[in-house]
């Protein structure tokens, strides 16, 4: 499975955002123009997890995609070995399900990281909201 997304890159990236992303409450003017620099770092946020969530529908594609029937499997069916061909297509439906979610879950940190970062951003807009009434 090939799934184009440097995952080191995109994790420096988010790094360098949230390292950004801060709000000292000195005078009005720099309170406005911090609020706006969060804004904008919070897009450049939800434009990294629409591709992070990209990679992991492609992932999931990838995996349906993937058949469970093997030629033994067939081969099976055809003599009369139902059963044995059954326990086989379990086996690998159960392993590419292992896959897809072992691939997923590194994409899946980056995703609820990014929230969590929102979050943050939207809690220094707060908290500057605040001090600007």
């Amino acid at each position: 499975m090939v799934v184009n997304m440097d995952l080191q890159e995109t994790q420096l990236q988010i790094y360098q955002l949230k390292q950004q992303m801060t709000l000292t409450l000195d005078h009005p003017k720099s309170v406005k123009l911090q609020v706006k620099n969060i804004s904008l770092i919070q897009k450049q946020l939800r434009s990294i997890k629409k591709e992070v969530n990209l990679a992991i529908r492609e992932i999931n594609q990838q995996a349906t995609q993937t058949t469970p029937d093997s030629i033994v499997s067939v081969a099976l069916d055809l003599f009369g070995k139902r059963k044995l061909a059954g326990q086989l297509r379990q086996s690998t439906r159960r392993a590419i399900q292992s896959e897809k979610i072992s691939l997923r879950q590194p994409y899946m940190d980056i995703k609820d990281y990014i929230d969590q970062l929102l979050l943050e951003g939207d809690k220094l807009k707060l908290e500057a909201e605040q001090y600007l009434s």
